[in-house]
């Protein structure tokens, strides 16, 4: 009772982070700039007891549920956001990142039934795969809601209003540049997710077209990563191309995880 009402306190703080910052990138009220920092960090607090009272009721950790290997992401896509604002002015990134935050923790509520990983599969190399996997979605997460605002922000100026959103978000080649940076973390993180998942799909037979599914979207998110890293470097490929290859190479990492949850709820039924 007490960790459902941790959660839905939780959902409820991000989901006013989410609201303060969209309105402070809108309309630019200093105010709201500062109160929606305040509001994210307050949901981290109650994310972080949330995830200690799951675990402290039900034993749930995130190497054998994906419920809570979501709640694990959302929880560090909020931190790494939060730490990466102490080095740049993203306040208006607040407005993209959070409703992330926000859905990857209600998909994590939505999962509650998702079966844990059989004890046939797991071994010593579960926590290094889950763990880079994370990892790498936050990166890519953070990179997508980048990839977002440089579009937006592009947009904005090929028509020429100059006012209000555009004066709130970073400049064209900030974005561009963290955008990259981001995808340079993330990349290596999921070759790593990629190498070590193959390993437990080799230990699985009576599931293995399910797992050839989640691997193809994988190899795909991976294509599109590597697509960016290596134009940007050898063409030039930058801002815009870049940019929407990024948010493929996201939306790939999404089915991925949407391939194991519900391979998770068909093994539960």
């Amino acid at each position: 009772m007490i960790v459902s009402a941790l959660f839905l306190v939780t959902a409820s703080l991000y989901a006013i982070a989410c609201v303060l910052y969209f309105i402070y990138t809108l309309r630019g009220e200093e105010s709201l700039g500062s109160r929606a920092p305040a509001a994210l960090f307050l949901a981290i607090l109650s994310h972080v007891a949330f995830l200690v009272g799951d675990y402290a009721v039900a034993g749930h950790i995130p190497t054998t549920n994906i419920q809570q290997t979501l709640a694990v992401a959302s929880l560090l896509i909020a931190i790494g956001y939060l730490v990466a604002m102490r080095k740049h002015k993203l306040a208006a990134l607040g407005a993209f990142i959070t409703p992330l935050t926000l859905l990857f923790l209600l998909g994590a509520g939505f999962g509650s039934n998702i079966a844990q990983v059989p004890a046939g599969v797991r071994s010593i190399i579960l926590p290094l795969h889950v763990g880079v996997n994370i990892l790498g979605i936050v990166a890519f997460a953070l990179a997508f809601a980048v990839s977002i605002a440089y579009l937006l922000q592009e947009r904005l100026l090929l028509t020429k209003r100059l006012g209000g959103v555009f004066q709130r978000l970073p400049p064209l080649h900030e974005l561009d540049s963290l955008g990259f940076r981001l995808v340079t973390i993330g990349f290596p993180l999921l070759t790593i997710g990629i190498v070590s998942g193959a390993f437990f799909a080799a230990r699985i037979d009576e599931a293995g077209s399910t797992f050839s599914m989640s691997h193809l979207t994988a190899y795909l998110a991976w294509i599109f990563f590597a697509a960016v890293l290596v134009l940007r470097i050898a063409a030039g490929w930058r801002g815009r191309r870049a940019a929407i290859g990024t948010m493929l190479g996201f939306f790939c990492a999404i089915l991925v995880l949407v391939g194991y949850a519900l391979r998770g709820m068909s093994g539960a039924a």
